[in-house]
């Protein structure tokens, strides 16, 4: 979150984003504070000039606040992507290696933007598995500036990822991977390996009395 200067360009992507199309968003905060902020400050605004619309949504109890006419879901709790992913068209996030197998288990199309070490490798990966777009640079996610023309330009970029991620084909290779994966006994591998490969070398012998 070190790299999100300034939250509310971020959040403005996102909403560019959800005007121009009919998505709905799912948002994990991680209960970054500057995030959470302007996350309330947007609810604020929404309400203030919203006080007589039927169709406002109110923020919600908890840890949770909905955003940009009930399409912006933000959420700073935690809950498991093995139950959330399924239930998703996509998933966007930083390339860590946690993420990245989750959305590879759910059979999920992936919009990759990594910021540091190995979400670089992973990111590069996801796309030539052929389960994601070429990786977003940071400042197509979460721009430095809220200046109106790097927003849209930022948000067009996440648009076309988003769109790209959503092709068929990529699709269908996520389902393909996400088969071949459930198929696999990586713990059983594992132990194979290791007591082939790696104890025989390492073998101790007895000490004599």
């Amino acid at each position: 979150m070190g790299f999100l200067r300034n939250p509310k360009a971020f959040l403005m992507v996102i909403k560019a984003v959800i005007e121009a199309t009919g998505y709905r968003f799912i948002l994990f905060t991680a209960g970054y504070q500057p995030l959470d902020s302007a996350i309330r400050s947007a609810d604020s605004l929404v309400a203030e000039s919203s006080e007589l619309d039927a169709h406002h949504s109110p923020a919600l109890s908890g840890d949770s606040t909905l955003l940009f006419n009930s399409r912006l879901f933000c959420f700073s709790g935690s809950i498991p992507y093995s139950w959330l992913f399924p239930k998703c068209a996509a998933a966007i996030h930083h390339a860590g290696s946690g993420s990245t197998a989750a959305a590879l288990f759910a059979g999920i199309p992936q919009v990759p933007c990594p910021f540091l070490l190995d979400q670089f490798y992973w990111a590069e990966r996801l796309h030539w598995l052929g389960v994601a777009p070429e990786p977003l640079k940071r400042q197509h996610l979460i721009p430095d500036t809220d200046d109106a023309a790097i927003i849209n330009k930022a948000a067009d970029m996440l648009l076309g990822a988003i769109r790209s991620a959503l092709s068929p084909e990529i699709k269908a290779q996520a389902t393909r991977i996400a088969n071949r994966l459930a198929s696999e006994d990586g713990i059983g591998e594992a132990l194979r390996i290791l007591k082939e490969k790696v104890l025989p070398e390492h073998k101790v012998e007895p000490q004599r009395p």
